[in-house]
């Protein structure tokens, strides 16, 4: 699979999908490839921006979008509709190229859960680390109440304490299924649910309910392995379920998602995937910056701003007074 400026995404394993998967358009807004907000939706926004003034100044770093079988509210098409997504994407790939490069809260916001995907892969000679640190939050933002921001592809947060300074809250070697650590809420592709403490992911000391302003360092970009064997692929990917008045047509239906986790009847029904680069309009942070009212914030230093100095070292954390 092909990817903007020659970057190279790993498929993953076409997933049979049953027919019932297909989601039915909620309304006419979900099949037209333009911007808006349903006014359904539970948000302050549903009308553009009075001015347009640095708004959607650097959709180059935009990548792969989600895959428009995933997306039930707003616009199916991202800003790359001929790069197909693999099945059941629904986050935006933010380019961000090096790996540690500082990952930004793109709206106020508080953690509820995290899972702990990262592994290392081996080909008998070489290992190579696979980065894939989750982080799940909730919207603290009267703009976006009850949205919900996924973020994974991490290799480190300030927000888990012990991560990289516990053993028993690291990156474990494969096979991934059995040791892949869990705590809080947390919103799949096809899911929404809280596990009991996984394979003591408790360890990681994990700052739940730790509120992030817009703009402030969530983690560290991670990197995986190119498909082909040859290079890495540094970036960060990041999903959102905006709350709506209509029902998700996917909650309570029967069959699988790409992890061989069942679909079932547990969460919130009204949240919806929708496709970041369609949906939303973004402008780069700066402590000054005038954001419009609905607006979210690049997830990335950009423009001149950057963090304090201290926060730029991947080993920074928060403390838990917050």
């Amino acid at each position: 699979m092909g990817a903007v400026g020659g970057a190279y995404w790993y498929q993953k394993e076409k997933t049979k999908w049953v027919a019932m998967l297909t989601p039915t358009p909620i309304n006419t807004l979900s099949q037209v490839p333009i911007r808006g907000v349903p006014k359904t939706s539970a948000s302050a926004i549903t009308s553009p921006p009075s001015s347009m003034e640095g708004i959607n100044t650097h959709t180059e770093v935009f990548g792969t979008d989600s895959d428009p079988k995933m997306i039930t509210l707003g616009p199916k098409l991202g800003s790359h509709p001929e790069l197909p997504a693999y099945d059941t994407h629904h986050g935006l790939v933010f380019e961000l190229k090096i790996h540690g490069t500082p990952v930004l809260a793109p709206i106020d916001m508080a953690l509820v859960g995290f899972q702990n995907n990262s592994s290392y892969r081996t080909d008998g000679q070489n290992i190579t680390p696979m980065d894939d640190l989750v982080l799940f939050f909730e919207s603290t933002s009267p703009d976006w109440p009850g949205m919900i921001i996924f973020v994974y592809h991490l290799s480190s947060s300030p927000l888990l304490l012990e991560q990289n300074i516990n053993p028993v809250c690291s990156a474990v070697k494969e096979p991934r299924g059995e040791n892949i650590q869990a705590l809080g809420h947390l919103y799949m592709g096809m899911r929404d649910y809280v596990p009991d403490d996984k394979n003591n992911a408790s360890a990681c000391k994990a700052l739940i309910g730790y509120k992030v302003k817009r703009g402030e360092l969530i983690g560290f970009a991670g990197t995986v392995p190119n498909s082909n064997g040859i290079g890495t692929h540094s970036f960060v990917d990041i999903g959102f379920k905006v709350s709506d008045i209509s029902e998700n047509p996917f909650f309570g239906l029967k069959g699988s998602d790409v992890s061989g986790e069942r679909q079932d009847k547990t969460g919130n029904r009204y949240l919806h995937w929708v496709q970041p680069s369609s949906f939303f309009y973004w402008k780069s942070y700066s402590p000054d910056a005038n954001f419009p009212s609905g607006v979210l914030a690049y997830p990335f230093e950009i423009d001149g701003y950057q963090l304090p100095a201290e926060q730029r070292n991947i080993n920074y954390k928060y403390t838990s007074k917050k």
